[in-house]
């Protein structure tokens, strides 16, 4: 690494992150991000990310090298892939930082100290659902994974910028949410995309742990009616059980937390259809829920 590096420490919940490179356009683009969450001191364990030039080719059009703790893991070609690259990089080493947590590819939300995830492959919406239902009150976890605690099976905090789809930005910002480097950012597969910080919505917008209570997959059909189905929570199970990233490394463990999971929470499939009208069945959902908790309390 250069001489000329500079690394910044980051907070993003229970993740810690320390990222070192000498591109300073890269580390100036990401402490625009993510200054609210910059520290001083970070607490181990750290995932070190560091990001460079790669060295000239004529053979090769590859530009740039995103390390994780000592692993090349991808040689991005554009600047405007870094960011995405860098956030993969983080996700790719949770596993090994969080032991004591299963990872599910999922969206997750706050209200009223209740955990809501919304378990989903790439593509049904998770992100521009998290971010609607961030502008209606809720409280961010994260739009791309549920960090479950094994032990106490209770949902963490890993507020990355929410990413959003080229596709979504009209939508999203109709909520009154901003979308950051729009035009700055790739991500493969996806396109251009930007990111909503969410504090940029309202101070106190990032929750804090809970407890899981609804386990809602969701799946975005254009015009359609949004809806609620109710499932059996063995069928939850089994879905979750698809998407959850190290359950195997967790063995027989993870397959209890899962059970642990779904026998406190409410299981349903979503389809979803407009975005506001959407949120306003999910805010319903809670709000009768709520209400019958405290007549029986």
């Amino acid at each position: 690494m250069r001489s000329d590096s500079s690394t910044r420490h980051f907070r993003l919940g229970v993740v810690h992150v320390s990222l070192t490179t000498p591109i300073r356009r890269l580390l100036e683009q990401y402490s625009r991000l993510y200054g609210h969450c910059q520290t001083e001191v970070p607490r181990e364990p750290v995932v070190h990310v560091t990001v460079c030039h790669k060295p000239f080719s004529l053979r090769h059009r590859r530009r740039y090298e995103v390390w994780a703790d000592g692993q090349l893991l991808f040689e991005p070609a554009r600047f405007e892939e870094l960011v995405p690259y860098i956030e993969w990089a983080m996700n790719l080493q949770i596993p090994r930082i969080l032991p004591d947590y299963l990872q599910f590819h999922s969206s997750a939300m706050e209200v009223h100290g209740q955990g809501v995830i919304f378990p989903g492959q790439s593509g049904v919406g998770k992100s521009t659902l998290t971010a609607g239902l961030l502008a209606c009150g809720w409280r961010y976890l994260c739009d791309e994974f549920a960090l479950v605690h094994c032990d106490t099976l209770e949902l963490a905090p890993y507020p990355r910028a929410i990413c959003v789809k080229h596709a979504s930005f009209d939508v999203v910002r109709s909520m009154g949410l901003r979308v950051c480097g729009g035009r700055r950012h790739i991500k493969p597969a996806k396109g251009r995309v930007g990111f909503v910080n969410p504090l940029s919505m309202r101070p106190g917008a990032i929750g804090g742990p809970c407890p899981v209570r609804y386990v809602i997959f969701p799946r975005y059909s254009q015009g359609a009616e949004p809806t609620l189905i109710p499932i059996r929570r063995a069928e939850a199970a089994f879905e979750l059980h698809h998407v959850c990233y190290n359950l195997l490394r967790c063995r027989a463990t993870g397959l209890n937390v899962i059970a642990g999971m779904v026998r406190g929470a409410s299981c349903y499939r979503l389809v979803s259809g407009r975005l506001d009208a959407t949120c306003q069945l999910l805010r319903q959902l809670v709000d009768k829920a709520d209400q019958t908790r405290l007549l029986s309390a």
